[in-house]
């Protein structure tokens, strides 16, 4: 029987609800401030978030827009971003998700080791972090980001250093992701995966079905979720559960 030993955390739309409300409007700011005429709305956001990373995500809309951005221009346009979005969330206006910190102080309790694994910069992350956790029971071992790593997911690259970094052997190891790209990323470094949807994802397609387990999201005690895919059904997500996921 395979043992817990370590949950691999995605973060944003993960552990709390930034994209639509943290990253997009940053964004827009930040477009704003560099004199471009852009705006991305919630559909256009969604749509951008096949394309990991937020400098990714610029170059690729400026290829859209028939532009040709510098990559120092992106590199500006993504340091004015990560200023915007540290004020938001200095400002609690970005919330963790349901169950997000229930779950976390139970494997505290338990004494696994928890990892974030994020496609963000290092900035964006530490940022996002500090602010929702308690420094004095701070439940992170170690955060992999964009920062350092060559190739961001669905690449498996930041799974493959955050499971050296851990210590353990994949088979002792669980992701929890909220995107399809996360869940590709996941697979690809021989974990299982637990996929919380994405809010706005509301019928899962069936490329999400190769997850151990799909649901809208964590479940709290006076808030279940909703189960979409999977060998186990549990109205809130618990350690004995994400163990289960691995036998």
């Amino acid at each position: 029987m395979n043992k817990l030993e370590t949950v691999f955390w995605d973060l944003d739309g993960t552990i709390a609800d930034t994209e639509l409300f943290g990253h997009r409007i940053a964004f827009n700011k930040a477009f704003s401030s560099h004199s471009l005429d852009w705006h991305w709305s919630k559909k256009e956001y969604i749509d951008l978030l096949v394309y990991p990373g937020g400098k990714n995500r610029i170059s690729q809309y400026s290829r859209i827009k028939g532009l040709d951005l510098s990559k120092s221009l992106i590199n500006e346009i993504h340091s004015t971003k990560t200023n915007y979005y540290k004020e938001l969330v200095i400002s609690g206006s970005i919330q963790n998700r349901t169950g997000v910190n229930r779950l976390i102080n139970e494997l505290m309790d338990k004494r696994i080791q928890q990892y974030i694994v994020t496609s963000s910069s290092h900035k964006s992350a530490e940022t996002l972090i500090n602010s929702s956790f308690d420094s004095h029971r701070y439940p992170f071992d170690g955060l992999i980001s964009s920062d350092i790593v060559n190739t961001v997911k669905p690449d498996p690259e930041s799974y493959l250093k955050a499971i050296e970094l851990s210590g353990s052997l994949p088979k002792n190891c669980l992701a929890i992701e909220d995107s399809l790209e996360g869940l590709t990323a996941a697979k690809s470094a021989g974990l299982r995966c637990l996929v919380s949807l994405s809010p706005w994802i509301k019928e899962p397609s069936s490329s999400f079905f190769s997850a151990e387990l799909v649901v809208d999201h964590l479940g709290d005690y006076n808030k279940p979720n909703k189960f979409f895919s999977g060998s186990y059904k549990a109205s809130t997500i618990n350690f004995q559960l994400l163990s289960s996921l691995l036998n």
